[in-house]
């Protein structure tokens, strides 16, 4: 995380002191770098760059208008996954011909307004639901443009929550069934159905599980145009990181031949090291066996992944002291939360903090505030953007009207 390190042993991002933030914006508070935003984006593209793919931020990882605004004017598209995402979406005025729709339970109203605004694709996850989009867009006199979402019983690894493409989850269509859709395709008047689509899940370390897909949609191809069929976008989602080039170098050859729009479908690789949650010491406990218990005031509602995913996350001090390389082994950083699961680490050796220190979660830009809740009825917290030496409020903090804002009593 090159826009987050340490000057005169204080944690910066960019060119803004952690602490300054801290200090003023309070704590816990997410901080992003836009530089950061900014370079991984551009470490894709250029990784990419010889197909001119369509690369679709996934709003889901960090739906910050902020956020997505900024990946837009560095020219991505936008995946969305909901409604409520396509709202937000066009409240940064994105151009509806870069956004693209997955999700495997559309209600009627999102495919109506999808269809209304004219986005690039609907990727469908059901023969259902192609018949829903063909019956609305019917009813709308347009002609929509659909993906078909394929699961082709693919692991990729991880956490069994991030995995989406094994037969026994609830994502895409086999692709015998996706054959036989395109095949029939006359059935469905009101579209044009011309893309595939597939995810494989998050954190996927490899390109293997890639290169096993795309063999499988390559062999499908084949056989379509064989029925006189031609896709025009082949869209193979997200879930990788590490090296962009180094997933380009193994899945560009298999690509470069099908002639189909590339969509990539990136969240995480573009979020997750951009952004840290910063919270701050509030009691420190230990025990007579030397385990300590670190509390801090962020909880498992504010970054809820080590709790769901038993996600690891880095955590360091913002104020690095000359003792840091005196380290306590068996200490659990925890939150307020009343649930044993609100914690950031278990047994991790760190150095000697004391009561009012702030602590930085790194990685935390990627599904991280987009999960919050109001669990224990706690408000959720605020986001700042650093851009060089200066820092913005990107999103005020709650305060307790607002968790009663939308409730009502009821006297009788």
């Amino acid at each position: 995380m090159s826009n987050f390190k340490y000057k005169r042993n204080q944690l910066y991002c960019e060119g803004v002191n952690i602490k300054q933030i801290a200090e003023s914006a309070g704590t816990p508070v997410y901080i992003y770098s836009y530089q950061s935003l900014v370079d991984k984006y551009k470490e894709l593209s250029q990784a990419f760059a010889s197909l001119k793919p369509l690369i679709c931020f996934s709003v889901k990882a960090n739906s910050n208008l902020t956020i997505c605004r900024i990946l837009t004017q560095q020219g991505a598209g936008l995946d969305i996954v909901s409604g409520g995402e396509l709202y937000r979406v066009a409240k940064i005025k994105a151009d509806p011909k870069k956004i693209v729709f997955a999700g495997v339970g559309k209600t009627e109203e999102e495919i109506r307004q999808a269809i209304k605004t004219k986005i690039l694709l609907i990727n469908a996850e059901s023969e259902q639901e192609v018949e829903e989009i063909n019956k609305i867009a019917g009813e709308l006199g347009r002609n929509v443009p659909v993906g078909l979402r394929i699961n082709p019983d693919i692991s990729g690894g991880g956490h069994h929550y991030i995995q989406t493409a094994k037969k026994e989850d609830k994502f895409g269509i086999s692709l015998e069934r996706a054959k036989e859709i395109f095949l029939k395709r006359e059935k469905f008047p009101h579209l044009n159905i011309c893309g595939i689509h597939f995810h494989l899940g998050s954190q996927i370390a490899t390109s293997q599980p890639f290169a096993r897909a795309l063999k499988k949609v390559i062999s499908l191809t084949k056989q379509l145009r064989k029925n006189g069929i031609k896709l025009n976008y082949l869209d193979i989602g997200g879930g990788f990181f590490g090296s962009a080039n180094k997933f380009a170098q193994a899945i560009l050859p298999l690509i470069k031949g099908l002639g189909a729009k590339l969509i990539l479908e990136p969240g995480r690789f573009l979020t997750a090291e951009s952004g840290i949650l910063l919270a701050k010491v509030l009691y420190i406990k230990e025990r007579k066996d030397g385990k300590r218990f670190i509390i801090v005031d962020a909880g498992m509602n504010d970054f809820i992944r080590p709790s769901l995913y038993n996600a690891y996350h880095e955590i360091i001090p913002v104020v690095r002291k000359p003792q840091t390389a005196n380290r306590k082994p068996q200490t659990d950083i925890v939150g307020p939360v009343c649930e044993s699961g609100d914690f950031f680490a278990k047994d991790r050796k760190l150095p000697l903090v004391k009561i009012g220190d702030f602590l930085a979660v790194m990685d935390a830009g990627a599904y991280g505030f987009a999960m919050t809740s109001n669990y224990n009825s706690r408000p959720r917290p605020a986001e700042i953007l650093v851009k060089k030496d200066k820092f913005y409020l990107i999103c005020e903090r709650e305060v307790y009207k607002d968790l009663i804002r939308r409730e009502k009593i009821i006297n009788e």
